[in-house]
């Protein structure tokens, strides 16, 4: 909520803000993702930089000039960066300059985060294709693709290389009638494709008290909580 106020001057108070919030919640590690355009991917470099053994970053990359993005893609690979966003602000997914982005990320050894404020027609295409393009991959749709958007994903998510974020969509859909949806990926597919993640700190606990009320065990809690973010950043 604050990040319109994050600046090099006042970077430090908010991680140290952030990192109180993951002790609150015993979240060991995260990664800080520049969601939307106004929000510099050196600013989070920075931020991840202040405490590396708790915090990485993701990078947000336009794909046009298409040789200037490969070259950001190894420039914040080099300097740590652990997925590129691709927000649909930023691509189109029909554009051949997306794919060439992400065959350079996948390349590059880092996740795919797929951030979009509804997912059409065309933005599942794109992961289709992604997903069977490049079984090496990790794509990870951030918000579950929103809550109208988590039914669509379904035949997608079973694929090994696809991870669903569940943020403030899973806060959404525990109380909505397309609930039944989720009952029928814990059940049918399982927690392996589902990874824990918060638009904001103050989700953690609505959070954590939303996956209380799927009835899920220890074991399978670690799997959304830990397991699938170490599977798919390569901890």
């Amino acid at each position: 909520m604050e990040a319109d106020d994050v600046s090099d001057h006042t970077l430090k108070n908010h991680v140290d803000e952030l990192i109180r919030h993951m002790d609150m919640h015993g979240i060991k590690k995260a990664v800080v993702c520049p969601t939307s355009p106004n929000y510099d991917n050196d600013l989070h470099v920075a931020a991840a930089s202040m405490n590396p053994d708790r915090l990485m970053s993701a990078c947000a990359i336009i794909p046009r000039p298409l040789s200037n993005a490969r070259k950001m893609v190894t420039h914040y690979a080099d300097e740590g960066c652990k997925a590129v966003i691709f927000d649909d602000r930023l691509y189109h997914p029909q554009d051949p300059a997306a794919y060439a982005l992400l065959q350079a990320s996948v390349e590059a050894n880092l996740a795919v985060y797929l951030h979009n404020a509804e997912m059409t027609s065309d933005t599942i295409t794109f992961l289709d294709r992604a997903s069977q393009m490049y079984p090496e991959g990790r794509f990870v749709v951030l918000h579950m693709g929103g809550l109208f958007g988590f039914p669509k994903l379904l035949p997608l998510v079973a694929r090994s290389n696809v991870w669903l974020e569940v943020s403030v969509t899973l806060i959404k859909l525990v109380e909505s009638p397309l609930k039944v949806f989720l009952d029928a990926l814990v059940q049918d597919i399982g927690v392996r494709r589902l990874v824990f993640g918060s638009e904001h700190y103050t989700e953690y606990g609505d959070l954590r008290a939303v996956l209380n009320m799927i009835d899920l065990n220890v074991e399978t809690s670690q799997i959304i909580t830990k397991g699938n973010a170490k599977d798919i950043l390569r901890l």
